[in-house]
C-alpha cells in the first residue's frame, strides 16, 4: 500500500498551473496572498488553506494539486 503525502504550502509554480497563468502573474498573486494574510517575513510561507480563502476556490477542488 502506497501512502501519499499531501503538500501543505502552496509554490508559485503550483498557482500557475492551478490557474493557467504565467509563472510572473503566479508570483504577483503570492506577493498578494502574502500582504493580505501578513505574512511579510522571507520565512513564512503560503499554505493551500490561505489559497483557498484568497480565491475562493474549495479546498477539495484544490487536494489534487497537493501531491
Amino acid at each position: 500500500m502506497s501512502v501519499r503525502t499531501l503538500k501543505i504550502c502552496i509554490t508559485s509554480s503550483d498557482i500557475a498551473r492551478i490557474e493557467g497563468c504565467s509563472m510572473r502573474t503566479a508570483s504577483q498573486k503570492m506577493l498578494d496572498m502574502k500582504l493580505m494574510f501578513k505574512k511579510t517575513a522571507k520565512h513564512h510561507k503560503v499554505t493551500f488553506t490561505d489559497y483557498s480563502k484568497y480565491t475562493k476556490i474549495p479546498l477539495e477542488e484544490l487536494e489534487q494539486y497537493r501531491y
